[in-house]
């Protein structure tokens, strides 16, 4: 290192550092401006910031120069691991000339000769340690010494105020994020997408984390419905979890937990790889948990108390508008459900024809609609009695079924007829689709006249654009249909 007289040294570090504490309000770019000014004006090849874990009593290592990545794993407990650990608890620097000869050091490069460790001490309290490594033995002298702890000062107040400013930034986002999850659960069309929203809004809010959104099923079940960042997702992983890790202890205390230290837990079960932080909050609704939702990022030390606290009243939201999302959509299940047969009614059917008409016009793609009235079913009823009938019914629904795709629509019209809704189908397809459900239908055997005898539909369709432009039209039409082959086809 060229010499420089200590002074002019001293007036150059001073100024790079009030430059950083005025300049720089991400806490990366000053960890990262702190080791630069470590290396290029002390000359120094090894340096590391070490950040408290209050809760844990221990320091990690938040950035380094020098180091391989291994050293990102390491985690000393204060006052009890190497020289700073001790330089912590000291509040002092620590010097180490020779550190063959100090048996509380702990290596973190084979070069190393001598090391330096400088608490960072804010308002009279250590929020972390930089450590500066050297392979010259005695190579921090006195100035030397006295020249970093006054810039380890200055970097302490630097680093503080940019972890202020993301706190603030950050609190300021996720009150935000509440508000958003409020209003998003007022226009929530359906679960899913209510589910995708908020893993997007929470992601959002915890900047470079993984989100994901776990429900119960009916059978008990945890169950991921939705997640954001994350490209992975292990069922077994979040089974573990909830045995033994997170997501046990969030549903153990009914609040949100946090796991600041999970790479150095050997045996901690992380929801997601590459976790360093993982923070589980419970979706609690009136006594009733309805899921978790579960927050990793790559970093240790990630959530601080304010993000515990926010993630709790964003959750006490995010389960109560999922509860009244989910009742929303039983509601509208119910609505637009028949039954007896289990299968949509005629209120959803219209509904169903205006959405496939507007994507069919959208997409310049045909669609049919296609209508089935059983015949002579009055006499069923008469015969069977109308549990017996409705058994019929059952039977026409689930074969019905049977033929029509996953994107078809089948409602029970009323009484004893069926609608179908069948997206991108022209009239030939569909000619061959009711050849096909007639055929099906005769295999169910209703009592008749001279015993049992199949039964049999009147069946017609219309077609879109051939055969109307728009939904009252092509249902005026599909009914006139209906109408005209009963009269060519008389009842027996």
């Amino acid at each position: 290192m060229k010499e420089v007289h200590p002074s002019v040294r001293e007036i150059a570090v001073l100024q790079e550092a009030t430059e950083m504490i005025l300049a720089s309000t991400d806490v990366d770019t000053v960890l990262h401006q702190i080791l630069l000014i470590v290396r290029n004006y002390f000359g120094v090849a090894h340096s590391a910031v070490f950040l408290v874990d209050r809760g844990a009593g221990e320091l990690y290592c938040r950035a380094q120069i020098g180091y391989d990545d291994s050293i990102s794993a390491h985690r000393l407990r204060v006052g009890v691991d190497g020289i700073v650990g001790a330089a912590a608890q000291a509040r002092a620097p620590l010097c180490v000339p020779d550190v063959s000869r100090e048996p509380r050091y702990i290596a973190g490069s084979p070069d190393v000769r001598s090391a330096l460790a400088l608490p960072l001490i804010v308002r009279e309290q250590v929020v972390g340690v930089l450590a500066a490594e050297s392979s010259e033995t005695d190579y921090f002298s006195t100035d030397l010494s006295a020249l970093l702890s006054l810039f380890a000062s200055q970097a302490a107040v630097a680093l503080e105020n940019a972890r202020l400013f993301a706190s603030e930034r950050r609190r300021v986002r996720q009150v935000e994020l509440i508000n958003l999850i409020a209003r998003s659960a007022a226009s929530a069309g359906e679960i899913e997408q209510f589910l995708g929203t908020l893993a997007d809004l929470i992601g959002d809010s915890f900047e470079g984390s993984d989100v994901v959104i776990l429900l119960r099923e009916a059978e008990g079940a945890l169950r991921p419905r939705a997640s954001a960042g994350a490209e992975t997702l292990d069922q077994s992983k979040f089974a573990e979890s909830e045995r033994s890790g997170i997501i046990a202890q969030a549903f153990a205390a009914r609040q949100n937990v946090v796991m600041n230290d999970v790479r150095a837990q050997s045996a901690w079960p992380a929801c997601l790889p590459g976790a360093g932080s993982e923070l589980c909050a419970p979706l609690v609704s009136f006594g009733e948990t309805l899921g978790v939702v579960v927050v990793s990022h790559p970093h240790s030390g990630f959530f601080s108390k304010d993000d515990r606290a926010i993630a709790q009243a964003a959750a006490d939201v995010c389960a109560t508008a999922i509860k009244n999302v989910q009742l929303a959509e039983e509601l509208r299940r119910v609505a637009h459900t028949d039954f007896v047969t289990g299968v949509y009614n005629q209120r959803y059917f219209h509904s169903a024809v205006s959405q496939e008409l507007a994507r069919s016009r959208r997409y310049g793609k045909p669609f049919a609609l296609a209508l089935l009235d059983l015949r002579a079913f009055r006499d069923v009823n008469t015969s069977l009695g109308f549990e017996g009938g409705d058994a019929i019914l059952r039977q026409v629904a689930q074969l019905l079924r049977s033929q029509v795709r996953s994107m078809d629509i089948l409602c029970r019209y009323a009484g004893d007829r069926f609608s179908l809704v069948l997206p991108e189908t022209d009239r030939d397809r569909m000619s061959v689709v009711l050849r096909k459900i007639e055929e099906n239908l005769a295999r169910i055997r209703i009592p008749g006249k001279d015993g049992e005898e199949p039964l049999v539909a009147t069946c017609a369709f219309v077609n879109y654009p051939h055969d109307a432009g728009n939904a009252l039209e092509l249902t005026r039409m599909l009914f006139a249909r209906v109408e005209e082959a009963k009269h060519r086809k008389p009842s027996a």
